[in-house]
Formats: C-alpha cells, structure tokens, sequence
C-alpha cells in the first residue's frame, strides 16, 4: 500500500456529496424525480438524512482511499492523470455494473444515463483532487 494524504482523501469524499447536490437538485433533479415517477414530497416522508447521507460519505470516502492508491502507483500525477483515472475506472468498473441494472433488473435507460453521467463526474472529480494534492 502506498501512503496517502489523508486530508485529500477527506475533501475527496466530499466531492459525490456536492456533485449530488448539485446533479440530482437545480441540474437534474426534475428529470430525475420524472423518471423515477415520485415527487420530492414522497422521498422526504421516510427520508433519513443521517442515514443516507452518512453511509454515502464512508463509501465516497473508501472511494478516494482505493482512487489514491491507483494514482500513488502512477508515475507522473497533475490533473490529467487524475482525469485519465476517473475515467478508466468508470469506463471499467462503474459502467459495467451500473448496465446490470438496466439489462437485468429492468431499470429505465434515463435513470441509468443520469446516474452514470453522476459517476463519471464524481469520479473524475475525486481523482482530480486527489492527483494534484498529492
């Protein structure tokens, strides 16, 4: 394991939360409930905050941790090898999982298209803040 910087790691994981807030609020939000066929009124009623949010964090948090180690093994660093990772490990990883969903679990291809475009942006993000901090 390569040693990391703990306070980039840190503001790292807080990177899906603004991406989130922003993607799935002003910028996509309405397309988003649409799809989903809710209302912001029905996800409030037992919405957990705490809960939601909370174990977001920890697993954005792991994450950057996993993000930090591919980069540490890097030679080279700046932005655009945190881009080049973000990218690599979406393409890689999140796309093919997140298309289960769709093939298998029958999930509408818009809400498979916002989520990965939030993924992408999110990791990607994560990446960047981690490869010029460190």
């Amino acid at each position: 394991m390569h040693d990391v910087n703990w306070l980039a790691i840190l503001v790292a994981g807080i990177v899906p939360m603004v991406v989130g807030f922003l993607w799935y609020g002003p910028v996509f939000g309405k397309q988003w409930l649409a799809l989903m066929e809710t209302t912001t009124e029905e996800i409030q009623k037992d919405f957990n905050p705490m809960k939601t949010h909370g174990s977001s964090f920890v697993l954005s948090l792991i994450t950057a941790y996993v993000l930090a180690q591919l980069l540490a093994g890097m030679e080279g660093g700046g932005a655009m090898a945190g881009v080049h990772v973000g990218l690599l490990v979406t393409v890689g990883f999140v796309l093919n999982v997140a298309y289960q969903g769709v093939a298998y679990e029958n999930r509408k291809p818009g809400i498979f298209g916002l989520s990965m475009g939030f993924n992408a942006v999110s990791l990607v993000g994560q990446a960047v803040v981690l490869s010029v901090w460190t």
